[in-house]
């Protein structure tokens, strides 16, 4: 059994379904919970029935795990992904994995100079049908790719249903934009094996009241001139029948392909938060599978496929970094050209 710690639980659904996934799991088990707040922290390890520290260093000195998942808001990914690596701890982090280039670099470089694996929660990558839909590129079957679309739409993250810190620009890195178009992105790069090169994006505030975007459009360049745009809004309405979707369509000279979920579902009506209709997927738990795959990638001693590593991780906070560095100066950005601080 592989022991593996939570380090950080305030992005809060993603913490307890990756605990329960490790609940289910016969390769690992969650042995150890930190948080600075020792009352969000402390009530999910007492629930899940095992050891809390409101310190990292102690969690990690108590427990002596092999694992970590960070799951804390965006602005400490850095700081505990690189406190796990200086200790031999394998980590997997939440998306995104930081709210700059500079500290997704950093993350990078230090599990890279002590040895130990980043991956990135890019569950994305676990659906059947984007598997499927980047072995038929790779099988040439689209021809000559050229142009994609995507989007991943949600319903606008506010309290008391999401934690404030979400819509909160410095420990979330901005809003809708970051939260979702790495996703997006890095399914792109997934499926058609290309780079992003250039960030054109506009953002607006359309549906809230917030201090981010809620809402965005970004076109990316591709390399070999593939151009692509991507809606990462939190526009899902209260009434609307789902929470999220992901969509992607790929266009090539001989076909085109189209992912959208959400088609397959079980249909509720009740009433829930205001709604009184629901469609509740029957799609796999990628939750379940991307964990599976971060633990046989220990046991293996080597990134398995298709788990996303934290350059994967890197790429897509480039663009989004891009992004926003294009809406500022309404202009194309580079990729590789910025590193805000």
């Amino acid at each position: 059994m592989i022991d593996v710690v939570l380090l950080g639980v305030e992005h809060g659904p993603h913490a307890r379904s990756y605990a329960a996934a490790l609940g289910r799991s016969r390769d690992g088990r969650l042995v150890g919970v930190h948080d600075r707040d020792p009352e969000l922290g402390g009530a999910l390890a007492e629930e899940l029935g095992v050891a809390f520290e409101a310190d990292a260093d102690a969690l990690l000195d108590r427990t002596h795990p092999a694992a970590a998942v960070v799951c804390s808001a965006t602005d400490r990914h850095r700081e505990l992904v690189e406190l796990a690596a200086r200790r031999g701890v394998h980590v997997l982090s939440e998306k995104p994995l930081a709210t700059t280039v500079a500290d997704a670099e950093a993350a990078v470089d230090a599990c890279r100079e002590h040895g130990v694996q980043l991956h990135t929660a890019f569950v994305s990558r676990f659906y059947p049908a984007l598997l499927e839909a980047r072995a038929l590129v790779a099988r040439g079957e689209l021809g000559r790719l050229r142009g994609m679309v995507g989007s991943n739409r949600g319903r606008p993250p506010l309290p008391p249903r999401y934690p404030s810190w979400i819509t909160d620009p410095v420990a979330a890195g901005g809003g809708a934009l970051i939260d979702h178009s790495v996703h997006v992105v890095d399914a792109m790069r997934f499926v058609s094996g290309l780079e992003p090169r250039d960030v054109l994006a506009e953002t607006a505030t359309l549906f809230t009241d917030l201090e981010v975007e809620d809402s965005a459009l970004v076109s990316v360049l591709f390399e070999d001139d593939v151009p692509a745009s991507v809606d990462p809004s939190w526009s899902v309405t209260p009434t609307n029948v789902w929470d999220y979707d992901f969509q992607l369509r790929v266009l090539g000279t001989d076909g085109s392909l189209t992912i959208t979920t959400g088609r397959e579902a079980l249909q509720v009506s009740g009433t829930d938060r205001g709604r009184t209709h629901a469609l509740a997927p029957f799609e796999p738990d990628i939750d379940q599978a991307m964990v599976e795959a971060f633990l046989s990638s220990i046991g293996q001693g080597r990134v398995l496929d298709p788990c996303a590593t934290g350059e994967d991780g890197l790429r897509a906070v480039e663009v989004a970094c891009a992004a926003y560095a294009s809406v500022a100066t309404q202009a194309f950005v580079s990729t590789a050209a910025d590193r805000r601080d």
